[in-house]
Formats: structure tokens, C-alpha cells, sequence
């Protein structure tokens, strides 16, 4: 592989990432040094259709962005699985884990195959929960996730 395909898949993987957490609705109030950090923190994972990302009742330990594909979010209910959502480029989960330390609260599925960026727990919080703002914004995510998952 030339030297040239690799740089270039890099610098592309960059510039989504980038796009990923700029249109992510409360990560667009990132600081440039926060930013920064982030980028460097999170890892690209590929995963292919029919791939279960996380089980319901798992130990958590990864934020999860989504950049390409569709996955979808299933929630025990008795002896069968229910779907409760779907998510799409832009879309983060796994934070609930992370901040409650309680185990996954569903099953994550993808639908297609798909590109996904994560985020390791001491990152998580070292970053993103250290900004007030944002911590806010993603306990008000998860009490809205929290909603529809006793809706479904």
C-alpha cells in the first residue's frame, strides 16, 4: 500500500471525526483545547453488520460515536427483546454506563455495517465531563433515552 493511501485515509479519518463531534449537538461547545484532546483520545472502529456492539447487562466501559451506518438499541423486556431506537451518523451512546457505573441498560446491534468512534472511560470523563456545560447536556441525554426506553 503506498505510502500516499495511507496518509490519505488518515488525514479523511481526522477530518470525520472532526465533523462527527462539531455536529454533535452538545459536543459543537467543545473548547479548541478540549477539541484537541478528544480527537486524540477516541479510536476508529469498524464493525459489520449483525455485529453486537454491547448486551444489555454488560459492565460498561466505552462512549461510542456513531460516523457511518445504522445501529439499532434493544431493551429486555420479560423473556423477548424489544426495539427501542435506531441510530445514525451523529447519534453517541454507551454514556449511561459510564457515568452511573451501572451495567449496559440494552442491547446495541448493528444494522449496517458501520464506522464508529469510542471514547475509553477516563478519557470520557477527564474530557467531557470536566466541561459543566456538557455534563449537563449528556445527563439530560440520558434521561430523555431513559424515557423512552420505559415507553418501549
Amino acid at each position: 500500500m503506498p505510502a500516499g493511501d495511507a496518509t490519505q485515509r488518515a488525514l479523511e479519518d481526522i477530518r470525520r471525526l472532526r465533523d462527527c463531534l462539531q455536529g454533535t449537538f452538545f459536543l459543537d461547545r467543545l473548547k479548541l483545547t478540549e477539541l484537541e484532546k478528544l480527537m486524540s483520545s477516541m479510536k476508529k472502529l469498524k464493525v459489520p453488520a449483525g455485529y453486537t456492539v454491547f448486551k444489555q447487562g454488560d459492565a460498561g466501559d466505552t462512549f461510542y460515536l456513531v460516523s457511518k451506518g445504522h445501529l439499532s438499541f434493544w431493551v429486555r423486556k420479560g423473556f423477548k427483546e424489544v426495539k427501542a431506537t435506531d441510530l445514525q451518523p451523529l447519534d453517541y451512546f454507551g454514556e449511561t454506563a459510564l457515568i452511573s457505573d451501572a451495567p449496559r441498560s440494552a442491547t446495541v446491534k448493528a444494522e449496517t455495517d458501520c464506522e464508529l468512534f469510542i471514547l475509553h472511560k477516563a478519557d470520557f470523563h477527564d474530557i467531557l465531563m470536566a466541561n459543566p456545560w456538557i455534563a449537563g447536556e449528556i445527563k439530560a441525554q440520558m434521561d430523555r433515552k431513559a424515557r423512552i426506553k420505559k415507553q418501549s
